[in-house]
């Protein structure tokens, strides 16, 4: 018979009746169409799978079809042995390639991730040395030597800060690199798993029309009679295999998708403090020259100069930078970052700095804008539609739920008030000055309210927002004033986990420290 050029159309005359059906995932890419006359079924392969055509379409009428020793009776199978051996090396050949294209991946990015990691390993060591030198410089009495040792010093360390930041960026490239491939190739996998589970469903529908009668009559012998029941088990099997494993790829994709978008957002927020050490080191190097400058490198000048400085406001602007840019003034961040301190037991140097990382962090993301820190957003769009479009709809409820009760108890319009704008990755939504979501500010409403007597809270009232986080940090470990209950509260802030591992938690939290060591020297 002659068979047509590359690709080979299967026809089997009939469909089985009798077939059971199967339950399918929804998101399987076949389908089924039992049609109840005689006549030839609307199967078609072509490449090496099977797809199930609508009913009615113009399928060519089927050519006979013969069994390896000739002409089959009615027409209905090939043998089925030979074809499930040949689905056994399709489906081994596509798991073979995928597993050495996975191995090959990694074992790239891993070389590389194992140098970056030790590049950052040799700047730690020098970080925590520069660390104790600013310790020590702490601790002596202040002359014009050990100021300008100490700027030298902390220079040092930001250059190095910015240095293993774009290690970090980096390393989260090839994260995003490897989480890349890796979706593909599960793709890849989940693709030839469908045509796996298509060809079995076909294999099973040619025996399962006949009974146990008709298949002992075809068959010379009982040996014959009992391999194709054996293959027959064999194809249900498969089915339930390939049924099983396709779920499993579908998590397992989905939760592969989750780990790329953090690393993704990783990767964005590290940038961001980047720009913020940057800035900061540009703004160190000009306290040293305006020192220089105003000394003349005499030491009775500098002993002048610090006498006349009791709170050097000039220089808290310069560190409350983002702050003052998004319309919160230094004074104002004083008074009321010491009020909500004082109540809640932490540090107001660790307080204004964590508040102005986090204004930066929003501020170099284009979140927010010059003028305001409460937000560019619309709690639909940014906030709602965001988690929607995420399949997060339990989250866009919850928000937007917790968004109106807040403003149903201020008397506000939801339509009017802003929230943070929706970043590249992730949703925006929070609120105020603090940048709390609106769930969590429910969280905290009835102890800042306690704290500060206003009834409802308000998120976009510097006071309250002030009170709210340091409540937050407080619960979170900041009330020790210690450094490592600090870095807990920091990390807790960005992520939720205090003892969160991350790049970004790591540099988010050593960006908070350093700057709050410098407002207490300030204040």
């Amino acid at each position: 018979m002659a068979v047509p050029h590359k690709k080979r159309a299967f026809y089997p005359p009939t469909f089985p009746n009798t077939l059971r059906p199967l339950a399918l995932p929804s998101n399987f890419g076949g389908r089924v169409n039992r049609r109840d006359e005689p006549s030839h079924q609307n199967w078609r392969g072509g490449e090496g799978s099977f797809q199930i055509l609508p009913s009615g379409s113009n399928t060519p009428p089927p050519p006979p079809m013969y069994r390896c020793g000739g002409p089959q009776e009615g027409g209905r199978i090939y043998s089925l042995r030979i074809a499930s051996a040949a689905m056994a090396l399709v489906a081994s050949f596509f798991y073979c390639v995928d597993f050495i294209h996975a191995q090959d991946t990694t074992g790239i990015s891993g070389e590389k991730r194992s140098e970056i990691e030790r590049q950052i390993a040799v700047l730690e060591t020098e970080a925590e040395r520069l660390d104790a030198v600013l310790a020590g410089v702490g601790k002596e009495k202040r002359t014009l030597a050990t100021e300008v040792k100490g700027f030298e010093t902390e220079i040092r360390r930001r250059e190095i800060e910015i240095q293993k930041i774009s290690l970090a960026i980096r390393k989260a490239n090839l994260e995003i690199q490897s989480k890349t491939a890796a979706i593909g190739t599960l793709a890849e996998k989940i693709d030839h798993s469908r045509k796996a589970l298509g060809a079995s469903l076909f294999l099973y529908s040619t025996y399962e029309q006949d009974s146990l009668i008709a298949i002992l009559l075809k068959h010379r012998d009982l040996s014959d009679f009992f391999d194709s029941l054996h293959d027959l088990e064999k194809a249900k099997q498969n089915i339930t295999v390939h049924l099983t494993g396709f779920k499993e790829d579908k998590m397992l994709e989905e939760a592969e998708r989750g780990d790329l978008q953090d690393f993704q957002k990783d990767q964005t927020d590290l940038k961001t403090l980047q720009e913020i050490e940057r800035r900061a080191l540009a703004q160190k190097k000009k306290e040293k020259d305006n020192l220089l400058a105003l000394t003349k490198g005499k030491e009775a000048l500098f002993q002048k100069l610090l006498q006349s400085k009791k709170r050097d406001i000039a220089t808290l602007r310069t560190q409350l930078f983002y702050l003052e840019k998004t319309g919160v003034t230094a004074e104002e961040a004083i008074q009321f970052a010491e009020k909500a301190a004082q109540r809640t037991g932490i540090r107001t140097a660790f307080l204004l700095a964590l508040l102005e990382v986090e204004t930066g962090k929003q501020f170099e993301d284009g979140i927010i804008s010059v003028g305001t820190n409460l937000g560019t957003g619309n709690w639909k769009t940014d906030m709602y539609d965001c988690y929607v479009a995420l399949k997060k709809k339990s989250a866009a409820e919850a928000e937007k739920t917790a968004f109106f009760a807040i403003t149903g108890k201020l008397g506000l319009d939801p339509d009017k008030m802003p929230v943070s704008r929706k970043p590249n990755y992730g949703c925006g939504g929070a609120m105020g000055h603090a940048q709390f979501l609106p769930t969590t500010w429910l969280s905290f409403e009835d102890r800042v309210a306690q704290l500060t007597g206003h009834n409802p809270p308000s998120p976009w009232t510097v006071e309250d927002a002030f009170t709210a986080a340091a409540v937050f940090l407080a619960d979170a470990g900041a009330d020790a004033k210690t450094s490592s209950g600090e870095i807990a509260a920091a990390k807790t802030y960005i992520s939720g986990n205090p003892s969160c591992s991350r790049s970004i938690c790591r540099y988010y939290s050593n960006r908070i420290i350093a700057l709050a060591k410098e407002i207490d020297r300030t204040l």
